[in-house]
């Protein structure tokens, strides 16, 4: 038997060569194996009919098949049943083909056909062609393809190429890899180096959290993705857009570049940059590129009025309490713990003589003194949320607040987290053991909270704008500082100046503020002609419901009112003291007490010069307030897209692959349980 075949084969072999002898492509088919072979008609057509276990090859392609008609003079092959073509290390399964010999391509139709290639990804559909000759498949129709790992890609039509180890998904693309799903127009995925590339409308998502885009990258193998234009990014706290982003998600580090813009839900704040770091844990961010960040401000009446502030660079990042340097946490505690000292308070608990009078009156129309008024909110970083608060009784109550945080910074904080130990330490020979070991109390791992903003730092509000050159804000103190000749206009009709400032915020709310070394505070009265005017090296304003109730100035005072009687400017009254301290309530100013050394004069304005009617380092500036928040930023904000992507109803459905691989994608679906892919399943 054999034999037999072995002869048939030979036979119709023989009868082939003549035939292709004449033709000018290189390559022959031949039949290498078969049960039977024997001339037939069919419809007035001759064919060859090949029966059991045959076995073609064309174009290094073998074909196997249970029977076939070979039709010669018309150059096509019909093989039925157990359809195997193999070409190196891909392979095709599938119940029938027509082989058209001149077109080097295997035609599937209607029946199931299977691709697997050498990565072993497996490709089905109903209808592929597949080129023997440049090894490259073609479906249609309808398709999805399941790896080893059991990632899946389906799309209306594709391609693979052998060669080149790469699919094509073209049309209505859904792809599931590694809990990630995407939908998007087109798709290149390279087998070798597991690469998706994502072309068009763009989307994705992971648990809660989706992605839009115009095109993309996934490299699986190092688990990055980048994506491109239009970028759209949403989470359960947070929703970000950018030109484009690159993704790490073994670090949960991103990087976002051109007009960017991240809305932080949780604390009502956006930030806009033209480059965007981002670290999940622990959480950093890092702004550059013209940077800004906006904050929220609701009242009880629901009115907002938003915060803007700019810098150089903007940096906000979350430590565990544990993981911050001792140094840096006490530091912070000191400072909180001199910012609880009330110097006048003090002051009137030690029994010491404090002969003052009503100032009020000679205020006049001071506009609530313009000094302590002008610091009643701080914003930006000061809502945080602050987990330090030492008992106030318990505090060690000094003659007067320390200055040092007026020092100059630098452009980083120099933080060391290594000890100082000797060359040796001293061990007894023999340890005292008690019956029970005290166990060390377990690491704090409460979260503290920094703000850092580096260089030309502008803020406005409606009420309040700010120039500094730096500003520093950590929750373990929940003390905004601003260094390096800070400017603040209140109610533009105000502007405050020191060396230094500070603004303490309580149960996330502004407490006080306090104005180190040099505090001067102008109060226009008139333009370009009166200006009330109080200096001392030292100021601090206390805050009740956001407002001014008390401020105090302190160590050497010196004033100027202006008196208006019958609305008319008249007097000019100067007083000097070493202490003074004003009440107001619902930001007027009630009362002024002066303390020690008081020293007062006052001056009808018309005998006044210019020169008296200026205290010494006087330099009113309001050509340098930010008069809008275009002045801090001219990137506009984009309004939130959470409520029109939540639930998407351009989530996957994956039809192609219920088909090809039944109750695949229902098993994966159900696998990540009460995740937004959910709404699959419910559809």
């Amino acid at each position: 038997m054999g034999r037999l075949r072995t002869l048939i084969s030979l036979l119709i072999l023989l009868s082939v060569l003549p035939l292709r002898a004449q033709d000018s492509r290189d390559s022959l088919v031949r039949l290498l194996q078969a049960d039977m072979a024997r001339l037939v008609e069919i419809n007035g057509k001759e064919y060859r009919k090949v029966v059991g276990d045959a076995v073609f090859l064309h174009n290094d392609t073998y074909l196997y098949c249970d029977s076939a008609y070979w039709n010669v003079s018309e150059e096509y092959i019909d093989a039925l049943g157990s359809i195997r073509i193999v070409q190196e290390n891909t392979v095709l399964t599938g119940d029938s083909i027509k082989y058209v010999i001149p077109e080097n391509t295997a035609k599937f139709r209607g029946h199931l056909v299977e691709l697997v290639d050498r990565d072993s990804n497996v490709l089905r559909t109903n209808y592929l062609d597949y080129n023997t000759k440049d090894s490259v498949a073609l479906f249609y129709r309808g398709g999805a393809m399941k790896d080893s790992d059991g990632n899946l890609i389906e799309s209306i039509t594709g391609r693979y190429s052998s060669p080149l180890e790469r699919f094509d998904f073209i049309g209505q693309v859904e792809m599931f890899s590694d809990s990630l799903f995407f939908v998007c127009d087109t798709l290149y995925y390279d087998t070798q180096r597991e690469i998706a590339r994502f072309h068009g409308n763009t989307q994705g998502w992971y648990g809660d959290n989706s992605i839009s885009s115009g095109a993309g990258r996934y490299e699986r193998m190092v688990e990055k993705l980048y994506f491109r234009k239009d970028v759209h990014i949403l989470t359960e706290d947070y929703e970000m857009w950018s030109d484009s982003l690159y993704y790490d998600r073994l670090t949960e580090y991103s990087h976002l570049l051109g007009n960017v813009q991240l809305l932080d839900t949780v604390d009502n704040a956006i930030a806009l940059a033209g480059e965007l770091r981002f670290w999940n844990e622990p959480r950093r961010a890092e702004l550059y590129r013209s940077p800004a960040l906006v904050t929220i401000d609701e009242n009880e009446e629901g009115e907002r009025d938003s915060v803007f502030m700019s810098a150089d660079t903007l940096i906000y990042y979350t430590m565990r309490m544990c993981d911050v340097d001792s140094a840096v946490v006490a530091a912070a505690k000191e400072r909180y713990e001199a910012a609880l000292v009330d110097p006048m308070q003090q002051k009137k608990s030690s029994g010491s003589p404090a002969a003052g009078a009503s100032g009020a009156a000679a205020a006049g129309s001071a506009r609530s003194a313009g000094a302590s008024a002008a610091a009643r909110r701080q914003p930006g970083p000061g809502t945080l949320p602050s987990p330090y608060y030492p008992p106030e009784d318990t505090l060690s109550v000094t003659d007067s607040i320390p200055a040092s945080d007026s020092l100059s910074v630098r452009d980083s904080l120099s933080v060391t987290d290594s000890l100082s130990v000797t060359d040796s330490l001293s061990v007894p020979d023999s340890l005292s053991v008690t019956d029970s070991l005290e166990l060390p109390p377990p690491p704090d791992t409460t979260e503290v909270t920094f703000m850092e903003a580096w260089h030309h730092v502008r803020i406005y509000k409606s009420d309040i704008q700010i120039r500094c050159d730096s500003l520093l804000f950590t929750s373990i103190d929940s003390i905004a500082r601003l260094f390096t000749e800070p400017v603040l206009w209140y109610e533009i009709k105000s502007q405050i100046t020191a060396d230094s400032m500070q603004f303490l915020f309580r149960n996330q709310t502004l407490d006080r503020g306090y104005l180190f070394s040099n505090a001067f505070v102008i109060s226009e009265e008139e333009p370009d002609k009166y200006y009330h005017q109080i200096k001392s090296p030292e100021m601090i304003g206390y805050f009740e419901n956001s407002q001014v109730s008390r401020f105090d100035a302190l160590g050497g005072v010196t004033a100027m009112f202006y008196v208006a009687e019958d609305s008319v400017i008249t007097t000019m009254n100067q007083k000097e003291c070493r202490l003074m301290t004003g009440r107001l309530k619902d930001g007027q100013l009630q009362r002024i007490l002066y303390t020690e050394n008081i020293k007062s004069d006052a001056w009808p304005v018309w005998k006044l010069t210019l020169e008296q009617s200026r205290l010494r380092d006087f330099n009113w500036t309001p050509e340098l307030r930010p008069a809008s928040r275009y002045d801090v930023t001219s990137r506009g904000v984009r309004a939130s897209r959470r409520a029109e992507s939540v639930p998407s109803p351009d989530f996957p459905t994956f039809k192609y692959a219920e088909k090809y691989f039944e109750g695949y994608m229902r098993g994966i679906i159900r696998e990540i349980d009460g995740r937004k892919p959910l709404i699959w399943i419910e559809r």
